[in-house]
């Protein structure tokens, strides 16, 4: 009767592996069906042994093998998982491996290595491993943060898996904790919530956007300015405008930005309240300019025409060239751009590097109405003037213009 070569290759795996040849043993296993691994005490011995023999590459490809084997993996991993005397890094693949065993018993091992304070590898791919089975993790997570006198660090971590666990299951707890006394952490769960729509959570993030710390402001503006759904019905841009102003001008970077995602009308209005002012810092005028460039519409760019006489110069280019990408309003933005040059030949107040921009703008625009204003811009004594409204003339014109 002709030998199973199914039987034959794990024979031939067994011995590879006996002599120390893991990687021959690997390929052996590799080449089996699916239905001769699972629950095959054999290959799970070849396979623990290998684990246990084999340098990190041959562990590597056998962590990929070991999960096909179905249940019968989960007591030994969690055997060589619960062992303080075997080595850290046998450890470390065996949980590895237990994160694609989604089973209590897998997800109470995983956890007590958090709760125990393990050495921080193990942790390290205890909490990839949670993070991984997801949902069902979210139970014992919680009961975890419910122990009394948890340390802080086991805490943050199961803090952290929570948040990385994006599921609505997690809302719940997550709420719960949104007042925790580490900022850090306070600043994941704000992340983490503002991925939900669920109508608990918005007035729980405009709570937060008093926070006493920079960056949890900062996760709360910018997890509301994407409900652009609620902007009008929360007055989402009310709540925000005195972030314009915080004191960490990241926040109020992340504000401005922010506020150019609502579809509210008072937008514009705010954020040429901050371009104008003479105490807005450069650094956040730049983000304004931005912003009400990606806004686009009428309003938005005659606030930034406005702007250009009193704006600092450097600032003028970053102006002209946040109108030039405009997509809503490309003709209005084109003419405004003209009117404009055309009032600053008249009162003498050109800028060579102004100029560049305008041309670039207009080229960038396509409005074929610009081209007598490229064409005198064409004949400008800079050379780089010049060079930018030839350059736009081409995009505009159907012949060349000599």
């Amino acid at each position: 009767m002709p030998s199973d070569p199914i039987l034959s290759s794990i024979d031939e795996a067994a011995a590879a592996a006996d002599c120390g040849r893991c990687s021959i043993a690997i390929d052996y296993l590799h080449k089996l069906p699916l239905d001769r691994i699972n629950g095959n005490d054999r290959v799970l011995d070849i396979a623990l042994q290998i684990l246990a023999e084999g340098d990190f590459e041959d562990r590597w490809q056998i962590a990929k093998i070991v999960p096909k084997l179905g249940e019968i993996a989960i007591q030994p991993l969690l055997d060589l998982v619960n062992d303080p005397n075997i080595d850290a890094e046998d450890r470390w693949f065996g949980a590895r491996i237990l994160g694609e065993f989604d089973r209590p018993q897998v997800i109470a091992a995983l956890v007590d290595i958090i709760k125990n304070n393990e050495e921080p590898e193990l942790t390290a791919i205890a909490v990839g491993a949670l993070t991984k089975i997801g949902t069902s993790a979210i139970a014992a997570l919680t009961a975890t943060l419910a122990t009394p006198d948890l340390p802080a660090a086991q805490r943050q971590i199961a803090i952290t898996i929570l948040t990385q666990i994006r599921h609505s299951q997690t809302i719940e707890p997550l709420i719960h904790l949104l007042d925790d006394p580490d900022p850090q952490l306070r600043t994941l769960i704000v992340e983490a919530l503002g991925s939900f729509h669920d109508p608990r959570i918005p007035p729980l993030l405009i709570t937060k956007l008093t926070d006493t710390a920079a960056n949890v402001r900062k996760a709360a503006a910018t997890a509301l300015s994407l409900r652009s759904d609620l902007a009008i019905a929360l007055d989402l841009s009310r709540h925000l405008r005195p972030l314009l102003f915080d004191l960490n001008l990241a926040v109020c970077e992340a504000t401005i930005l922010g506020l150019a995602r609502l579809p509210d009308p008072k937008v514009v209005v705010l954020l040429t309240e901050v371009l104008v002012s003479d105490r807005t810092p450069t650094a956040l005028k730049s983000p304004v300019i931005l912003a009400l460039g990606w806004i686009g519409n009428q309003t938005a760019i005659d606030s930034l025409i406005a702007a250009l006489p009193d704006i600092p110069l450097d600032l003028a280019p970053e102006i002209i060239v946040a109108l030039g990408k405009t997509e809503l309003e490309r003709e209005y933005a084109s003419q405004r751009l003209v009117d404009y040059w055309e009032s600053a030949a008249v009162a003498s107040t050109h800028s060579a590097i102004v100029d560049r921009e305008i041309a670039a703008a207009l080229g960038n625009l396509g409005n074929i109405a610009s081209v007598p204003t490229l064409v005198k811009l064409s004949a400008d004594l800079d050379d780089r003037v010049r060079l930018h409204a030839i350059t736009a003339l081409a995009k505009l014109s159907p012949t060349p213009i000599s």
